[in-house]
């Protein structure tokens, strides 16, 4: 999927995909294990608000630990980097809440047709704000279908097409779009390695946290909740999701850095599709014939999509203006990389 990176060598595109396909199959691996995880957590430790916290707490505290022995190279909270990084974790966590509350007042369907749109609104923002060209015929045609596909599942499913949530929906549409041309630009403007990248967002998460705490009700469970976590089946889902989130803080960030706004959301898109294409045929049996084919069209147009590649004309100005590299990798995350594959830090 990730395509057209215009002016690279067939050396610097083979170079690039080498970098960007692992980092792809292991973001999709762990965001589709995470989905069925943080479900199963959340029926044995009916705690959204704690769980989440201790994702993030546990995310920052192996980050911090395995640099503490000198295994990663990770720098430490310096505050003028904290200026610069701190509406990620929160624009992160606005987005999970918003999630929450649309799935709540509505149902999934109807948060994945919305997030379908997203892939629509970071493209006009790719070119707008990060110099990339207008996304080609192919995958303009490729974005419309994969929403077309996810309304045809909706309306076929048993939860259906809700229309009267506009408040969280569009909130939910806004912060989201808003949360993924934001990071990369963020991205593209501060350098530091991923690993310092996953630190920083969960370090700076936790201190977002407690309203939503309070929103959930959930101080007044306190007790209860960290005695529930004595469960074998508890604490099992719950040590897998930390597990998980680690991976997937790395493998985001890692892959944020490599593609675009739109190809990050694209495969997002397609990792929640996927993964409630797999449920309906492997454990649920409740899928209908019209809402496989939705989301079969889904995946196949998502597979259609291309890169946009930089423009040509601003390729030297509006990229540099905005932190954009043509490859798509820094020198830290190349000079990472190399270390993880050769056994040192």
């Amino acid at each position: 999927m990730p395509h057209g990176d215009g002016g690279l060598s067939w050396r610097g595109m083979v170079a690039s995909h080498a970098r960007t396909l692992p980092m792809a199959m292991g973001y999709t691996v762990c965001s589709s294990m995470l989905l069925v995880t943080n479900k199963l957590a959340i029926q044995a430790w009916p705690y959204p608000s704690l769980l989440m916290a201790v994702q993030f707490l546990v995310s920052a505290g192996v980050v911090r630990g395995l640099s503490f022995i000198g295994w990663l190279d990770v720098e430490p909270l310096v505050l003028h980097k904290v200026k610069a990084f701190w509406m990620v974790p929160f624009f992160f966590e606005l987005a999970i809440f918003a999630s929450i509350k649309l799935l709540a007042a509505s149902s999934v369907e109807t948060a994945i047709v919305f997030r379908t749109t997203v892939p629509l609104i970071t493209s006009w923002a790719d070119w707008a704000f990060m110099g990339r060209e207008a996304p080609s015929t192919k995958s303009a045609v490729s974005l419309i279908v994969i929403v077309l596909g996810a309304l045809i599942y909706a309306r076929s499913s048993s939860g259906g097409l809700v229309l009267h949530v506009w408040m969280w929906a569009l909130l939910y549409l806004s912060v989201l779009s808003f949360e993924m041309v934001y990071v990369k630009h963020v991205l593209n403007r501060l350098p530091m390695t991923t690993w310092t990248r996953v630190y920083y967002n969960n370090a700076l998460a936790l201190l977002f946290w407690p309203p939503f705490l309070l929103l959930g009700n959930e101080h007044r469970h306190l007790q209860e909740a960290f005695a529930a976590l004595s469960e074998s089946r508890a604490a099992a889902t719950v040590s897998i999701s930390c597990v998980l989130g680690v991976g997937i803080s790395f493998t985001g960030f890692g892959l944020r850095n490599l593609v675009t706004a739109t190809t990050f959301t694209v495969l997002g898109v397609m990792n929640k599709v996927l993964t409630v294409l797999m449920s309906y045929l492997l454990i649920t049996g409740a899928a209908t014939f019209m809402g496989v084919v939705g989301l079969f069209a889904c995946i196949g147009a998502g597979t259609m999509y291309e890169q946009a590649p930089p423009r040509a004309s601003d390729s030297k100005t509006t990229g540099r203006r905005w932190g954009h590299s043509d490859i798509g990798v820094g020198a830290e995350e190349q000079e990472e990389m190399e270390a993880m594959l050769g056994g040192g830090k």
